[in-house]
């Protein structure tokens, strides 16, 4: 549990540091349209390589074919189709139980002044792959190895923590951490986790981009066609989930304990 914290207050730490180096090159005396953007998507970006470079450093994740590894054309399109599905499952349900739809809309405003610079727009693409090395190649690994911790209750933990660190998304994140943890208690496949947070975070930037006056798919569709968009969304959910598991098949996460310096390898079985 101390390297978690470690993990979190590194993340906090390295974004504050981001931003603060940054803060230089965006002082003038006559403030421009747009500097405040830049200067937010400047320290992100800089924290977010501090971090990798934290996590890679510390050997949280390990470079092996495992790791990194699609495991097959079919996983691949399996997890592509249950990411767009799922995102749409869980905004949905995210929108109907949002306690706060002010600090919502100060976060759509954030993301539509971001995915209208092209070096925002690549930060927004790019950084689901710090995102994965933290919440699923470090904090949920971290949580799997613990032998008195079941799988399904270190998923669990790891998607509470994932969605208390969205504040004003909470419910969204919680489900999409589930779905991320499995992905990677199953597969054993940052790759996988990498291209379904891809997705998931680029629906809405997309949706941003096309429908800048829009707040949200239940706006733009309507009553009738955003409840039928739900209930494909939980059938083909369920759907790619049950291939998964046959592609799958055994769990790919096994940790070795009788073997040093191995804790934590991850063997595919095919």
């Amino acid at each position: 549990m101390d390297k978690i914290v470690k993990l979190l207050l590194a993340q906090l730490g390295f974004v504050f540091l981001g931003v603060f180096l940054s803060l230089p090159f965006f002082v003038t005396e006559k403030e421009e349209e747009g500097t405040d953007v830049y200067w937010m998507i400047s320290g992100l970006s800089l924290g977010t390589l501090f971090l990798a470079w934290y996590i890679f450093s510390k050997k949280y994740v390990r470079f092996n074919m495992q790791t990194w590894s699609l495991r097959s054309l079919k996983a691949v399109l399996l997890t592509i189709l249950l990411s767009f599905s799922f995102f749409f499952l869980a905004d949905s349900l995210g929108n109907w139980v949002n306690w706060s739809n002010e600090r919502w809309s100060n976060g759509m405003s954030i993301l539509r002044k971001m995915s209208h610079h092209s070096f925002g727009l690549v930060f927004l693409l790019a950084s689901p792959i710090v995102e994965e090395l933290l919440f699923r190649g470090s904090i949920l690994r971290l949580l799997l190895e613990k032998e008195r911790l079941a799988p399904k209750y270190a998923i669990l933990a790891s998607a509470l923590i994932y969605g208390a660190l969205n504040p004003g998304e909470n419910i969204p994140y919680f489900l999409f951490g589930l779905l991320l943890g499995y992905l990677y208690y199953r597969s054993g496949s940052l790759s996988l986790c990498i291209l379904s947070t891809m997705i998931m975070n680029g629906i809405p930037v997309l949706l941003t981009i096309c429908y800048p006056d829009v707040r949200s798919v239940y706006e733009l569709m309507g009553v009738l066609p955003f409840i039928g968009l739900v209930v494909l969304s939980v059938l083909l959910s369920a759907g790619c989930l049950y291939g998964l598991n046959r592609s799958f098949g055994v769990p790919a996460w096994q940790v070795s304990r009788n073997m040093d310096d191995t804790s934590g390898s991850i063997l595919i079985n095919e």
